[in-house]
């Protein structure tokens, strides 16, 4: 039995090593353009979600403002900050969220004894 000399195993072995390395660079490149859709929808989605996560900001805000302007006159009453954002909200539901602070927008001017808020009131009474 003879041997087989070191060089000639040594290249039997970079052989199979760089066709191992170029069938695992093809399989991730067929596994990256079948992913690219999926991270394409991704990106789409997390960029939706952001859009609804400003809108409902912005909406709390103004209204968050309204309330203030409603309450300056109720100087007995102790305003605070705005508070944190509820993270546990299940997503998806901008619509839902804005709909229930309008809501509570609502029963709050209702206690006050007020219909909606007016131009010159929001003039004549904000806080900022």
């Amino acid at each position: 039995m003879s041997e087989v000399p070191a060089a000639a195993r040594y290249k039997e072995i970079i052989a199979a090593a760089s066709g191992a390395a170029e069938r695992m660079r093809e399989h991730e490149r067929e596994k990256s353009a079948r992913l690219a859709p999926e991270v394409a929808a991704a990106e789409q989605r997390i960029a939706a979600a952001a859009e609804s996560r400003d809108a409902v900001r912005a909406k709390v805000d103004q209204t968050w403002k309204e309330a203030m302007a409603a309450l300056w006159n109720e100087r007995w009453m102790r305003v605070t900050p705005i508070p944190d954002p509820d993270r546990r909200v299940a997503a998806g539901r901008a619509e839902t969220l804005i709909a229930s602070v309008q809501e509570a927008c609502d029963a709050l001017q209702r206690s006050l004894g007020r219909s909606r808020w007016s131009p010159s009131l929001r003039r004549s009474r904000n806080p900022e």
